[in-house]
């Protein structure tokens, strides 16, 4: 692996350096090792995101869920720490924060999402306190255990917001995880448990809705569908939730908690949803069962 940011052209330039991205890396280089491959990350250290809610879960350590980004580059890569500030795919090239551009012969798009915490009115200035809490945040996943570890009886609220979102399980793993402590600690029968979805149904593969019941129905948790966290107060422990009902008529209801653990809505990174590559919702077009993109097919 080689740290540098003077890389002008490429064979394989990869936006990103999460786990998308140097595992693509990875499997390309133990194929062609002698490719020309190129990973444009800014960040110091890399993050296995999957592992925050078992810390959120007290299964894991926060701290074994982070290392060095130069220590995850596959050997025979360069890494180039900036951001990706434009595509422009007519001239196969990519302008860095730093203002240089990359030309490439092949993207690969791994950017991931952002996280847009702001779309919920009043998160921001709660969050990390007040019960309110995320498993999508490294440093908020061990307030998570810290609050459902130490919670006796009270009402526990778990959110996930509309599709799109990275892990559509995470925001019930949370729950079940919590679930499953309070069961084995023998206080389940004094926690209230609600679990609000954006979406119409508890799980978009059918197959794993029954097998998942089986949790729900164990911890007693009450289901609420299409119904989406709009605003909280974390002072007042109140959220506002917008609910949906089969004729498409929305009311806003409003509910108390002792704990509430957020998911936040997920949008496409600015990189990408200004770039020729973007579908009109904002994300990377492809074709589903190639992962290409349909009209500039490198």
């Amino acid at each position: 692996m080689a740290n540098t940011n003077s890389k002008t052209e490429c064979e394989v330039l990869i936006i990103g350096g999460g786990s998308a991205g140097i595992g693509v890396a990875a499997s390309i280089l133990k194929r062609q090792p002698n490719l020309d491959v190129v990973i444009i990350e800014p960040s110091e250290m890399h993050y296995y995101q999957p592992a925050f809610t078992l810390v959120g879960g007290g299964a894991f350590k926060a701290k074994d869920t982070v290392r060095p980004t130069k220590s995850v580059i596959p050997n025979g890569a360069t890494w180039v720490k900036e951001s990706a500030e434009k595509i422009d795919p007519e001239q196969n090239s990519v302008t860095l924060s730093d203002g240089s551009t990359v030309h490439y012969e092949q993207l690969i798009v791994g950017t991931g999402l952002r996280l847009a915490w702001e779309k919920i009115e009043g998160l921001t200035e709660t969050l990390g306190k007040n019960g309110v809490t995320s498993n999508y945040r490294y440093d908020l996943a061990p307030y998570t255990w810290e609050l459902i570890s130490s919670i006796e009886h009270g009402k526990v609220l778990f959110t996930q917001p509309p599709m799109p979102i990275k892990c559509a399980g995470a925001p019930q793993k949370a729950m079940y995880l919590s679930g499953d402590h309070w069961f084995k600690r023998g206080n389940l029968n004094q926690m209230d448990i609600e679990f609000n979805l954006a979406t119409p149904g508890l799980f978009g593969v059918k197959t794993y809705v029954e097998p998942l019941m089986q949790y729900v129905n164990k911890y007693r948790a009450k289901l609420v569908f299409t119904s989406n966290l709009v605003k909280i107060d974390g002072k007042t422990k109140t959220a506002w939730f917008d609910i949906k009902d089969a004729d498409g008529n929305v009311t806003q209801v409003e509910k108390s908690f002792d704990i509430i653990h957020v998911v936040p809505p997920q949008v496409a990174p600015t990189v990408v949803s200004e770039s020729p590559l973007a579908d009109a919702g904002g994300w990377c077009e492809v074709n589903q069962h190639t992962l290409q993109h349909p009209t500039f097919t490198n």
